[in-house]
């Protein structure tokens, strides 16, 4: 059974790209070869013969609120039609906490590829990986369940509904929580935030609006 990963993130396959990350930290979980193929910097065509060649297709692509990037989605809809076994499975990777951010991605890639004929692993959705392309080093939890998970994937064939569950949660944040996460926005911004700006000197920028009508 050869399966083949699609890059969905216009960065491509890069260091710093957390679709790259959770996509070569599911293969390396394999033990029979799985190629990371980038949709945004490979052929197009040479792509979908690798898709008409493989019998399981993963789609691992990051949501820009609530919307994949645009390239992505040209790519997905040019697909080509199951040659009647094939299978395809999506992992969505969000920065917000809230799976439910995904889920409506989620539900639209299910059922397109279900008309395609694709049977269908499922659509995962992954939040809180804002950091994961910045500061992967505190994300080696993830990648190890990732890497378990694409172990249990060549095992079994499925998506494994514990992993989905665990991967899902939180679904959407408690009121205690948004409290807590509006409370830390201050601190986020100046570690986190404000520290790239200045990083890139546009710190002094940050308010600007070029684009804005003047009267």
């Amino acid at each position: 059974m050869k399966t083949i990963i699609l890059n969905g993130s216009p960065k491509g396959n890069v260091e710093n790209c957390g679709s790259y990350i959770l996509a070569r930290a599911f293969a390396n979980g394999m033990s029979t070869p799985c190629e990371v193929f980038s949709i945004a910097k490979e052929n197009r065509e040479s792509l979908m013969e690798a898709i008409r060649n493989a019998d399981n297709v993963i789609v691992i692509t990051p949501n820009y609120i609530h919307s994949i990037p645009a390239g992505t989605l040209d790519f997905l809809y040019a697909l080509p039609p199951s040659k009647g076994n094939q299978t395809i499975g999506f992992i969505i990777q969000a920065g917000y906490p809230e799976s439910s951010e995904s889920a409506i991605i989620c539900r639209y890639l299910e059922r397109f590829a279900k008309r395609l004929g694709y049977t269908v692993l499922g659509a995962i959705a992954k939040g809180e990986c804002a950091g994961l392309a910045i500061v992967p080093e505190r994300f080696k939890k993830l990648q190890n369940d990732f890497s378990e998970f694409g172990a249990l994937f060549e095992q079994t064939g499925r998506f494994d509904e514990s992993f989905i569950s665990k991967f899902a949660k939180p679904v959407c944040l408690t009121k205690f929580q948004t409290r807590m996460l509006n409370a830390s926005v201050p601190i986020s911004n100046y570690l986190g935030w404000n520290k790239i700006l200045k990083t890139n000197n546009c710190y002094e920028k940050r308010f600007d609006m070029p684009y804005l009508e003047k009267n």
